[in-house]
């Protein structure tokens, strides 16, 4: 099984855009291009904010806005019940999220571009995907969807625990930790679904 290049901390993976071996998830994807880097914060919330708190919220808003458009698929392509169940309650955890994401973007001075647009990144349900997923129907839309919701928790729970171990801002660190708490029981949710098992992924202790 192809290993995958993954992120260790953000602050090498998305400010540097080095992929660091070391990490593996158990499911193989196509290389995919470095990210640029990020916009800076502004001068007023410089202080609050480091590199690695402003890279992350630049990434997990995407990240979450582009689930959250695969998981809103789920009623209108499956009649299954179980499939329905879990997209409704991971989706009311991401829109939760998102909300305290972009509070935290604003307080930082960020702007509200999308500063990884194009980019098809670890995690990351492209336009294209999103695409592709959507023309199946039943139980291959339920596969199809599971595997791409899999790895986009697999890659959270990573850059979350990239956030915890290197960000400065206290209110960014606590939400990191949320977040990646709450990937785990979602990960748990995956399990009962086709091609949900899941062998874990690393990221440091639940807190």
């Amino acid at each position: 099984m192809r290993s995958r290049l993954l992120w260790v901390s953000i602050a090498t993976a998305v400010l540097a855009g080095a992929l660091v071996a070391g990490w593996t998830v158990h499911r193989p994807r196509p290389a995919r291009q470095a990210a640029p880097p990020p916009a800076v914060a502004s001068p007023a919330a410089a202080g609050a904010f480091g590199a690695t708190d402003v890279a992350w919220l630049q990434l997990m808003i995407p990240m979450d806005e582009q689930a959250l458009a695969l998981l809103d698929l789920v009623p209108s392509r499956t009649t299954d019940r179980a499939a329905a169940e879990v997209a409704a309650r991971i989706g009311a955890g991401h829109r939760a999220e998102l909300a305290d994401l972009r509070a935290l973007r604003d307080r930082a001075g960020l702007p509200d571009t999308n500063v990884h647009a194009g980019h098809d990144l670890p995690g990351m349900v492209t336009p294209a995907e999103l695409a592709e997923i959507g023309r199946h129907r039943g139980s291959a839309f339920v596969t199809r969807f599971t595997s791409t919701l899999l790895e986009h928790l697999d890659q959270g729970v990573l850059v979350c625990a990239g956030e915890r171990d290197a960000g400065t801002d206290p209110a960014t660190k606590a939400l990191a930790a949320a977040a990646q708490n709450r990937r785990r029981a979602d990960l748990d949710l995956l399990a009962g679904l086709p091609g949900g098992a899941t062998g874990g992924t690393p990221g440091g202790p639940a807190s």
